[in-house]
């Protein structure tokens, strides 16, 4: 196990992240919106889903074989904070009123 996270420190201590322009574009254009319109929660989410994404391209570029109990585990718990965060969003509206 100590090998395996010593792996996983060295490929993301030496790892070159490049995300599309197009995506960082479309991406400060959808939080632009957002803070104009006051939806914080709706920014964080997106802001969350997009840089979710670019981790998971890496890792799909970087992890191979046995180190996929890494990328399992990305994938698990990125699941589980967008349904707890969609989840809070809608328990917040129905508490409101709106």
């Amino acid at each position: 196990m100590h090998d395996a996270l010593t792996e996983f420190w060295s490929i993301v201590r030496e790892a070159e992240i490049s995300a599309p322009s197009l995506e960082v574009l479309f991406l400060l254009v959808i939080l632009s919106v957002c803070l104009l319109f006051k939806a914080t929660r709706v920014g964080l989410l997106v802001a969350f889903l997009f840089v979710y994404r670019w981790g998971f391209l890496f890792f799909q570029e970087n992890f191979t074989g046995d180190q996929y109990a890494f990328v399992y585990g990305y994938l698990v718990f990125g699941v589980l904070v967008v349904l707890l965060t969609i989840v809070s969003v809608y328990r917040q509206r129905v508490t409101s009123g709106d």
